[in-house]
């Protein structure tokens, strides 16, 4: 289902899959080349995410009240 809401593959991503699988020898032909093709940009983006580098800039300022004196 989640593959079927997908955009098409970019032509980026169809060479990245034959170059990544190819580097290792496999050579995957039709439907299944088709199906990493489709689904390798979206594998990429969590993948990416997982080693994101956290550089601090979520870090929240202090805050300081001021006491009224009465």
């Amino acid at each position: 289902i989640m593959a079927e809401t997908q955009k098409e593959p970019s032509s980026e991503s169809i060479n990245e899959v034959r170059t990544l699988l190819g580097l290792v020898g496999i050579e995957p032909t039709g439907s299944d080349l088709a199906s990493l093709e489709r689904i390798f940009p979206q594998f990429r983006q969590k993948v990416d995410r997982m080693y994101e580098i956290d550089t601090g800039d979520e870090v929240t300022a202090a805050v300081f009240r001021a006491e009224l004196d009465s």
